[in-house]
């Protein structure tokens, strides 16, 4: 590691071409890959075939395992394919049918191709049919998609862990095993520490560091999903009142209980929370699809109800959200394809700032406020800047700063007088801003690691920074080298406590990280392949293998159900397609060998999936469609068409 003063940075930083996405469409650098950058749209016309229920299966694991790509080919016409082709890694390929007997194109055809990876790497596709007169393509926006990821880490020896910031000793160890840690918060005074895993929201009292003040489970077979998209928790300024979310649900408790004062149960998934200090009001930012308004949302509570302030809709996802100290001003970050950050006033979803887009075809990661509101931070991956201030008076920014080779600046916080930015990135970077100036006034590199957790101490003289290289890494502004505090599985969640007392990590896997450290390329002759277990099977965690849980019967259409293998949900019909199956694909973490997908571009592998009307005789009475051409009517099916 080696410390680079404000100056040689000024001089050496690279204005370099986007270099987005170490991962996904929403998230992957393609430069690489065999696509020459941004694939031109295609025309739309009105004998256009269809594609959808596309996806890969499994979407996390080793290399030299099987893995197939899926996706169903529909003609309103009934016409075959003139052909059916994935892109993969910039060369087209003939899928094949999965029933080669198959031949209902009006209904939907499957096809699929399958791949065996013999290294680690991004692996990016779309897929393109023709039917001779139209041609239409899935698994992209701008640019394809990225998986399935590999990686090696078991992610079974997960961690929360309390470090006192001065001699970069752990005063609190505490294992979670196979549960990922996906937020740490310490209280101002560093009291308590409030954590979420994959299945708990933890409460620990510093007097008493080695066991927690109480422990909220959740039983249901809920699971956190990797990547941003998992949740999280804060807790206000004094420890009195702390925000989580789990399994679609947002939550908020007092210090003194595990049960909650308020929860509410129509959150859907959650990439992460926030409280204003005084714990008067909380926020969360969430996923889904631009197609539906109950998704896509940042929502604003008050403390004494689970019925929202508002809500506020927007194209992309909202990654990020932050409040200032009382809750006066909420600020946002979104997804592909709207990328912009937003602030609103508690009293209205309408938007005081609605920037223009920041990136070209990636998310706006991270955007966090300044405790009057006055200044708002914001990281991001992008040719024209990755880190950015902007005032709240303006949508222009004061400044942005290109890292060097447009490293992705995922992890960045503010401290609350809004005059230090700390910030890391996928290249290894570790950054410290002050408000007034454009470049960093000290940086680190930490070679070869990709940096996925960061946070700075309120004064601005610390900051730390958690990694792939399953490390903490604590920085002093004006010293050359720092502490490196150990841990057994990749560091993702960092936080100081107010009084810079505490460091607060935890560990886990994400699937932003892992792809992008390569192993120099390392190639395995792959002796044996590992034969996934089948989808049918998935739910029975006996093999060692990721395993994902689908719930044949529930008339949803989801994920690695097929017309095969669920026939009852995935029929002709094909009313819908789970778009929460993203939320669902992790559901067991134990003996998991990889865990990581995530869209290059897309928030969730199968977020571009739309319902798709019912091509039976018949109609389904009860799914809510009036479907007069299947002879429902006010009669026949009162409860789908009452409002006719």
């Amino acid at each position: 590691m080696k410390i680079i003063n404000s100056i040689i940075i000024s001089l050496a930083v690279v204005f370099s071409l986007f270099v987005f996405n170490p991962v996904f469409a929403e998230d992957k650098n393609i430069q690489n890959s065999g696509f020459a950058g941004m694939i031109l749209k295609l025309p739309k016309t009105q004998n256009d075939p269809e594609l959808f229920n596309n996806y890969v299966y499994p979407n996390w694991g080793p290399v030299c395992q099987r893995y197939t790509y899926t996706v169903t080919y529909k003609d309103k016409e009934g016409r075959k394919p003139e052909y059916m082709r994935i892109m993969f890694n910039g060369k087209a390929i003939e899928m094949k049918k999965q029933n080669l007997n198959d031949n209902d194109y009006k209904n939907g055809v499957q096809y699929i191709y399958k791949f065996v990876p013999n290294k680690l790497g991004s692996n990016f596709y779309y897929f393109e049919a023709s039917n001779g007169l139209g041609k239409t393509r899935a698994a992209i926006i701008d640019s394809p998609d990225n998986g399935p990821v590999l990686f090696e880490s078991a992610f079974d020896k997960n961690e929360i862990a309390v470090i006192d910031s001065k001699t970069g000793q752990k005063v609190l160890s505490y294992p979670t095993k196979e549960e990922w840690v996906g937020g740490v918060a310490l209280s101002d005074d560093g009291k308590y520490l409030a954590v979420k895993t994959s299945f708990k929201i933890y409460l620990f009292d510093m007097d008493n560091p080695q066991k927690p003040k109480w422990v909220y489970e959740y039983t249901k077979g809920g699971s956190m999903v990797g990547g941003d998209v998992k949740g999280g928790v804060d807790i206000s300024g004094d420890g009195s009142k702390i925000i989580a979310s789990i399994d679609q649900s947002i939550l908020l408790f007092d210090k003194s209980s595990n049960k909650p004062l308020w929860r509410n149960n129509q959150v859907g998934n959650t990439y992460n929370v926030a409280i204003s200090r005084d714990g008067k009001y909380m926020a969360a930012a969430t996923a889904g699809e631009e197609s539906n308004p109950k998704t896509n949302l940042i929502i604003l509570w008050g403390d004494k109800s689970e019925k929202p302030l508002w809500s506020y809709h927007s194209s992309g996802n909202f990654h990020d959200v932050s409040l200032s100290s009382d809750g006066s001003y909420i600020t946002g970050s979104t997804g592909c394809p709207d990328r912009r950050f937003y602030l609103f006033s508690k009293y209205s979803n309408k938007p005081l700032i609605k920037s223009d887009p920041l990136t070209r075809d990636s998310p706006v990661h991270r955007a966090k406020i300044s405790a009057d509101g006055a200044f708002i931070a914001v990281g991001s991956e992008s040719d024209a800047g990755a880190v950015f201030l902007f005032k709240a008076s303006s949508k222009e920014p004061v400044w942005k700063f290109p890292t060097q080779n447009g490293s992705s600046v995922r992890a960045l916080n503010f401290t609350p007088d809004g005059k230090f930015i700390g910030a890391a990135t996928f290249g290894g970077q570790v950054y410290i801003f002050e408000n007034g100036k454009s470049f960093p006034v000290a940086a680190w590199i930490v070679n070869n690691t990709a940096l996925g957790g960061v946070d700075i101490s309120d004064d601005g003289s610390f900051i730390a920074a958690g990694g792939t290289d399953k490390k903490l890494h604590i920085f002093k502004k004006g010293t050359q080298t720092g502490k490196d505090v150990s841990f057994d599985e990749y560091v993702e969640e960092v936080d100081f406590s107010g009084n810079g007392k505490y460091i607060a990590a935890g560990t886990g896997g994400s699937v932003y990280f892992f792809e992008s450290i390569n192993n120099n390329n390392k190639v395995s002759p792959c002796p044996v392949i590992i034969e996934p277990k089948s989808q049918s099977s998935m739910g029975e965690n006996d093999t060692g293998q990721q395993v994902t849980t689908s719930l044949c019967g529930d008339e949803k259409c989801e994920g690695p159900e097929t017309i095969d293998n669920c026939k009852q949900d995935c029929g002709q019909s094909l009313q819908a397609v789970n778009s929460n199956f993203w939320e669902k694909i992790t559901e067991f973490f134990k003996n998991l060998f990889g865990e990581k997908n995530k869209n290059p571009k897309r928030e969730k592998p199968w977020d571009n999936l739309e319902k798709k009307p019912s091509e039976n005789k018949e109609g389904i009475c009860g799914n809510d469609i009036c479907e007069p051409n299947l002879s429902e009517s006010k009669q026949s099916c009162p409860k789908d068409c009452s409002a006719q």
